[in-house]
């Protein structure tokens, strides 16, 4: 059994040009691994492949059973209320190798996006499908269900499409790798299917570049070295022409003019004006050998966020407590919050907070804070469980930065970069980022393309993806220098050069950093105080 596509061209609505481009490949029984830059077309091909989108032109194998995990978490699976209402072996075998609880199911929007994530991937998986495809599984999820979902993938028999860039995971899971890489300065994209898993594939695409940048090089060297011959035979031609030039010779001198007339009758001068015409085919030739060898441009790591600390020593108090793990208790006005970036309902002027973690704070009546204090430059790295109550804590703090700043005091400016934006913030971001001003907006796409995706793209009207979403909503962030910046999960979606980026960045910000992830590496590159939450207290690290 095979899943196979053919010859498969897409363009998203509003778009000019394809997503995907006459791609042709075949998913045999097994897992591959979908590799590339975000937007590039990564989802797209997996839910053309399931049958969730009709290509424009091309042929996909039909007939079998497709199941597909999209990246958000934030739309329940259509099969939750029948997974949740089977308690045969197959649904309790789930439950108990993702520590999924019965009630779980029935109450979505209090999960935290970690517990959302998994019972997502029950669903898919509870449907027993031929082909399983799943984008970004390890998005929002801690160590321990991170093992727990690897072993449970490596159990299924069926076709696995795997769109991630999480290097363990696919190293340990997938046969081979399919990469999306530019085929031309026209930013059209081939797939190219390597064996093994992230490493193996990767090191031989680099193997491979090498090749072609060795390759380039020796063709601009011969290119170069032509050009200095046809140079050379330019001039001897020109000192030819000058020889058979009889205009300055004295009218008298009948010896030098039969000189003359001997060598144009011979064709022994015209010998070099041949030799010159015959070096432009040869020219031409070179160059479109060198033109023909295409090396894609990348940007890495070279983001710079400008940013002064706050004059105040202390940008944020949480005074010690216990706060409800109830999302509804949580209410923010934002009319005073002079914040950059999350508006989270529809309501004008008002925002809802995040669902609330249910799993683990359901032990305890709360989560029991200390007294906490936030410098003007320290970096803090907030971890925990899925369901420990971190998004709860990033809700309070929410609540604290929306009350008046004290008189005489400066306003913060703050940069707050949520989980997982809703449709409201997308459409609002990419509004917003179009009426910016030409040099405002030239800022932006910069800092997106420091960020490796293309801006134009972003802003023709295609399908954002939600890399590309959380890249633009930084980028326009930045704008307004914020002092102090709050991102839950910043990892998330994004693409591994683009994490590289972000962290080498946040590690050199002068102000305030709150930072929720289960990327321990991130963390430790770019923060220098640990909040841990465990048992619905947090500890200071």
């Amino acid at each position: 059994m095979q899943l196979a596509l053919n010859r498969v061209t897409y363009t998203h609505p509003a778009a000019h040009d394809p997503i995907l481009n006459s791609i042709t490949i075949a998913f045999p029984r097994g897992w591959t691994g979908l590799l590339g830059d975000n937007g590039c077309g990564k989802s797209t091909l997996a839910r053309v492949a399931c049958g969730l989108l009709a290509p424009d032109s091309g042929s996909v194998t039909s007939g079998l059973l497709c199941a597909y995990c999209p990246q958000e978490a934030s739309d329940a699976p259509e099969t939750l209320t029948d997974f949740a209402l089977d308690f045969g072996r197959e649904a309790r075998n789930l439950r108990e190798r993702l520590a999924l609880t019965d009630d779980m199911p029935w109450r979505w929007d209090e999960l935290s996006f970690g517990e959302r994530k998994k019972l997502q991937i029950a669903c898919a998986l509870w449907q027993q499908p031929d082909v399983l495809a799943i984008d970004e599984p390890t998005n929002h999820l801690d160590c321990e269900a991170r093992s727990q979902l690897e072993v449970l993938l490596k159990s299924f028999s069926g076709v696995g499409i795997l769109v991630s860039h999480d290097r363990e995971l696919l190293d340990a899971l997938v046969d081979r790798c399919a990469s999306f890489e530019p085929s031309g300065a026209d930013g059209s994209m081939r797939v190219v299917v390597r064996p093994g898993g992230y490493t193996q594939a990767h090191d031989q695409a680099e193997r491979e570049l090498t090749a072609v940048a060795g390759e380039r090089r020796r063709a601009k060297d011969e290119l170069k070295r032509l050009s200095a011959e046809q140079d050379q035979r330019a001039r001897e031609a020109a000192r030819a022409d000058t020889r058979r030039c009889k205009r300055h010779l004295d009218p008298k001198d009948k010896s030098a003019r039969a000189k003359i007339d001997l060598a144009i009758f011979s064709g022994q001068d015209g010998a070099r004006g041949k030799l010159l015409r015959q070096m432009d085919g040869r020219m031409a030739a070179a160059q479109t050998r060198v033109d023909a060898i295409f090396i894609p441009k990348r940007y890495d790591g070279s983001l710079f966020l400008d940013a002064q600390p706050s004059p105040r020593k202390t940008v944020l108090h949480i005074p010690a407590g216990r706060i409800p793990f109830d999302a509804s208790a949580v209410e923010i006005t934002a009319g005073s919050l002079n914040t950059v970036g999350t508006r989270t309902s529809d309501a004008p002027g008002a925002t809802q907070a995040r669902p609330s973690e249910s799993t683990e704070c359901s032990k305890v009546n709360g989560l029991l804070l200390p007294d906490l204090f936030v410098g003007n430059t320290e970096h803090i790295g907030i971890i925990g469980s899925n369901g420990a109550g971190k998004t709860t804590l990033l809700n309070h703090v929410r609540c604290l930065l929306a009350r008046e700043a004290p008189k005489g005091t400066t306003p913060l400016t703050v940069l707050d970069i949520p989980q997982e934006p809703t449709k409201t913030e997308r459409d609002r971001t990419l509004a917003e980022v179009r009426r910016l001003s030409p040099a405002d907006r030239g800022r932006v796409l910069s800092c997106v393309a420091q960020l490796n995706s293309d801006p134009a793209r972003i802003l023709e009207g295609a399908v954002t993806s939600p890399g590309e979403l959380r890249k633009l909503m930084i980028a326009q962030g930045l704008l307004r220098k914020p002092a102090l910046i709050i991102m839950d999960e910043p990892t998330n979606h994004l693409d591994l050069h683009s994490v590289e980026a972000l962290e080498h960045a946040l590690a050199q910000f002068a102000g305030a950093l709150l930072l929720v992830s289960h990327d321990r590496a991130f963390l430790h590159a770019c923060t220098n105080v640990t909040w841990e939450i465990e048992n619905g207290v947090l500890h200071l690290r």
